[in-house]
């Protein structure tokens, strides 16, 4: 069941006296990062399954080309550096061309959820004074509603295989992004350049931005990548998180793929379902889970367990979690069953 790996944190003080990030004065993660790993044309990025169970592997190679296509494409459009930039997609590939895009022209990602209703979307394009939104036909419907109270956003752009285009107003993402070049050519950003902003969940008050440096989450998730998920190049990590939380970022786009690791996405709909997480850990090669203290509490009912002891997972070697307290005896029933401990923050 427990795939051998070395972790990379074999003598703490030896790594804490030793470990320094460099900052260069000139960094983009989508073209120094992405680019780096896209020079080896075969190398996995991204295990996808889609809601029906389609598959899809892709590359580096995959997202350098199509986030330049999409650069170019946002250029092409009006979008500049400095533009913020609303993304509210699901877990699909074209989350991470189109984020990885917009970096790549100095622009500013704004990751939603996909939970937002109409006055929420409304919300942050004001606050934001976002120029443009990225989103699938459900998400555009709702942001169709509140469109004349968002008059900083000029330019629409929907996300899908078969999108309406009888829909006054918006650019289809497949079409201008495969006209567009391959080749990007734009100017370097600086490594204190804004990158992408998130939105606090607003827990007290109204959701406040935070604003992220092409640095700060970029390289300083190093940390979290080499460390906290002790990634390699050949691991496949899976982290439950959604695409609209800042989590998502350093588990699903950061931390993975600073290490060269590739990341396997369940484009998974609706509510959390232990078994059906059971069954992909048993049918692919996943190697390291992140999912948060709800997850792994549903994970160790009895119904769950029943399933994993006759379906133990394939490669899994290291399984952490985060976002609330995870009870001990979770930690144990787990620990038991799998021999794998899950670590905690």
């Amino acid at each position: 069941m427990v795939a051998s790996q070395s972790s990379n944190m074999t003598d703490y003080e030896a790594e804490r006296r030793e470990f320094q990030l460099e900052v260069p004065e000139y960094f983009n993660f989508a073209t120094d990062v992405i680019g780096k790993w896209a020079s080896d044309p075969t190398k996995p990025a991204m295990l996808w399954i889609g809601p029906h169970g389609d598959e899809r592997g892709l590359t580096f190679a995959h997202f350098a080309e199509y986030s330049s296509r999409a650069a170019n494409a946002f250029s092409k459009l009006g979008i500049k550096k400095g533009d913020r930039v609303l993304v509210m997609l699901p877990r699909v590939p074209e989350w991470w061309e189109s984020v990885l895009g917009l970096m790549k022209i100095g622009a500013i990602p704004v990751p939603c959820t996909t939970l937002l209703t109409p006055k929420d979307i409304q919300f942050r394009a004001e606050a934001a004074e976002a120029s443009a939104i990225i989103t699938d036909n459900e998400g555009a419907a709702k942001f169709d509603q509140v469109r004349s109270d968002c008059p900083t956003v000029k330019v629409a752009i929907v996300v899908e295989p078969n999108a309406d285009m009888g829909r006054e107003g918006w650019v289809n993402y497949s079409q201008v992004v495969d006209e567009a070049s391959p080749e990007f050519t734009g100017e370097k950003t600086r490594s204190d350049d804004p990158c992408l902003v998130y939105f606090t969940s607003g827990t007290v008050g109204y959701p406040k931005m935070v604003l992220h440096t092409q640095a700060s989450y970029p390289i300083g998730h190093t940390i979290t990548g080499k460390y906290w998920l002790d990634l390699h190049e050949g691991d496949l990590l899976w982290n439950l998180s959604e695409t609209g939380w800042a989590k998502f970022a350093w588990s699903n786009l950061f931390g993975p793929w600073s290490q060269g690791a590739a990341m396997f996405i369940h484009d998974a709909r609706g509510k959390f379902n232990p078994i059906e997480t059971l069954k992909m850990l048993n049918k692919y090669p996943i190697t390291t889970l992140c999912a948060p203290p709800t997850a792994y509490r549903m994970l160790v009912l009895d119904e769950p367990m029943k399933y994993m002891k006759a379906n133990p997972p394939k490669a899994l070697r290291h399984c952490v979690g985060a976002g609330e307290p995870l009870n001990p005896e979770v930690i144990k029933v787990w620990e038991d069953e799998t021999g794998i401990l899950v670590y905690h923050r």
